[in-house]
């Protein structure tokens, strides 16, 4: 297959991202003022009283519906959205390692550790909204998978702006973009509330640029590419 043809099936799977993001929506208001999201709140839980800051204390109203919705959205997550982004940035990553197969390899692997991760995480969510108030070590799990999801998928844009740097010329502004989710990522695991905020808007400017990227790459010629190192 053709790098190309990647670059093509990529786009394809960014479509599917967005196609399902409208089902993932949370509506149901959260229980107590949060600095972030409901669901990343949900995702970025490191205590029981977090647990219940973001679902609310036993008995209130707003617990069932907004673990339902949670339940809903993670249920989609682990369905739908996973599998497109673990496409869409494991094909981006495989089509621009044509001239580094190595890093574009290790790239693609991370990806895929990312995807386990994000598995693992909603496993923890389901968990926890199922029982708000016990104790369960799939709270620490919960923190595990997600500190390696964001920071993995963080490494992972930085990899392909390095791969992008590698051209060289122009293309070296790739990598400041690309790295944006990095900084983002590793501020809100080791401060949640502080930056929990800027967790999705740093990851969508560095998937935006990959997707021109990858629309760049789908419809030029093929013989651009460089030959493999």
């Amino acid at each position: 297959m053709t790098t190309k043809w990647v670059f093509r099936f990529a786009v394809v799977a960014a479509a599917l991202m967005l196609a399902v993001i409208p089902f993932m929506g949370i509506t149901a208001p959260p229980c107590n003022p949060l600095p972030m999201s409901t669901l990343t709140a949900f995702e970025l839980v490191r205590t029981t009283a977090e647990v219940q800051r973001v679902l609310g204390l036993a008995g209130e109203p707003c617990r069932a519906a907004l673990a339902s919705q949670l339940d809903h959205a993670n249920l989609v997550d682990t369905f739908a959205y996973v599998p497109a982004y673990t496409a869409f940035y494991g094909l981006t990553a495989w089509a621009l390692g044509a001239r580094n197969r190595r890093l574009g390899g290790l790239t693609v692997i991370l990806v895929i550790a990312c995807a386990v991760a994000d598995v693992f995480e909603n496993i923890g969510m389901f968990t926890l909204s199922a029982a708000p108030d016990a104790p369960t070590p799939w709270l620490l799990g919960l923190v595990i998978a997600t500190n390696i999801k964001w920071v993995g998928l963080a490494v992972v844009t930085t990899l392909c702006g390095v791969m992008l740097a590698q051209r060289g010329g122009a293309w070296i502004i790739a990598l400041p973009f690309c790295a944006i989710p990095l900084a983002s990522s590793l501020w809100a695991v080791a401060a949640p509330d502080a930056a929990g905020q800027y967790l999705l808007p740093g990851m969508t400017i560095a998937s935006i640029f990959l997707l021109l990227v990858a629309i760049w790459g789908a419809i030029r010629d093929d013989r651009l590419a460089a030959a493999p190192t």
